[in-house]
């Protein structure tokens, strides 16, 4: 049955979710696999393309050193995605009119591994568990992120969602979940500053990136994958 999300109609109810794909090329351009995947993602019949990339906003931010980007490097790749996708789901159902494609925006924060295999964390802030699960110095503050580091950060997602949408993607993903970096600062109760102690703090991160593109990407649609609550690791 149809779905109707906004002022769009989406064909069915089946839905590609997003994912790291982790087989972009090292520059987070797409590979022949990465195409090969997005057009399979078109010949199977979904009509909504939830993001079917999670694509990271800057190069520290990739959970995989191939994972995709949504950088200005990677403009005619994100391109490329979108034709896959979209010319194999018209040659195979003749039309793309219900077709809804979006494009997840993602910095992976404490699970950052954007070289090799080993983390380099950028982190909200210490915590203690995860701190020691993860082998990170409770007192190293360098992989701590200041207010001007996230300032540029959310110009990176605003970039990204701006490029996207050039691109012909429907939608972004502004990704708050499963532990990542806009998911964590839910819970960044013991930061200082102004993106942390109170709710207001807390979800000043998610809000400004959202306001933003809301304002930057008129007719662009904001899509949000949340993690409502955390458990103890």
């Amino acid at each position: 049955q149809p779905l109707k999300l906004g002022d769009r109609t989406v064909g069915n109810r089946w839905c590609i979710h997003p994912m790291e794909g982790w087989d972009a090329n090292p520059d987070g351009t797409p590979s022949p696999h990465t195409l090969r995947r997005w057009k399979n993602f078109g010949l199977s019949g979904a009509k909504l393309i939830w993001g079917g990339e999670a694509a990271a906003v800057q190069p520290d931010g990739r959970a995989n050193p191939n994972q995709t980007q949504a950088v200005a490097h990677t403009r005619d790749g994100l391109r490329q995605l979108l034709d896959e996708l979209t010319t194999a789901h018209q040659q195979a159902f003749g039309t793309t009119d219900d077709l809804l494609v979006g494009l997840q925006l993602t910095h992976s924060g404490r699970f950052s591994r954007p070289n090799t295999r080993q983390l380099e964390p950028r982190i909200s802030y210490h915590h203690p568990l995860l701190d020691e699960k993860f082998n990170i110095d409770p007192n190293d503050t360098s992989i701590v992120w200041t207010d001007e580091d996230l300032e540029r950060l959310i110009d990176n997602y605003v970039a990204a969602a701006r490029l996207a949408q050039e691109v012909g993607y429907h939608f972004v993903d502004v990704k708050s979940c499963h532990g990542y970096l806009l998911h964590e600062f839910l819970s960044a109760r013991v930061r200082p500053g102004r993106f942390g102690g109170d709710l207001e703090g807390r979800t000043r991160m998610l809000r400004t990136i959202i306001g933003r593109i809301q304002d930057e990407c008129p007719g662009l649609m904001i899509g949000v994958r949340l993690s409502a609550f955390d458990t103890v690791p």
